[in-house]
């Protein structure tokens, strides 16, 4: 985990995932693995941040949310909302390294 300290912020970063909850004929929930969770959504927010260079993630935060979607007369549907969203920051020493390499190349 990455407390910030020795850190450089590189900016805001924040994912959505959703997914739709089926039912039966009875309006019972069938279980299923595409539908999101907060864990899933917090490691894509570390997987996104990192593919674009960060070492890491601070200050996460995450919402997950259940919202009745009209599916017929009599009977919903429900869809699955899940955010995520912190601060991609990489180490300060990698930063400092990385300002001073194009200097060093222009010589």
């Amino acid at each position: 985990m990455l407390y910030g300290s020795g850190m450089a912020r590189m900016g805001p970063v924040q994912v959505r995932l959703s997914g739709v909850i089926k039912v039966d004929e009875g309006d019972r929930e069938i279980p299923a693995v595409n539908t999101p969770t907060v864990a899933e959504a917090t490691a894509l927010l570390d997987r996104t941040a990192r593919v674009n260079g960060a070492d890491g993630v601070i200050g996460v935060g995450s919402d997950y949310r259940r919202i009745a979607i009209g599916r017929g007369p009599l009977s919903t549907q429900t869809l699955v909302a899940v955010q995520a969203w912190g601060t991609a920051v990489k180490q300060a020493e990698a930063v400092v390294e990385e300002l001073e390499a194009p200097e060093a190349d222009a010589a």
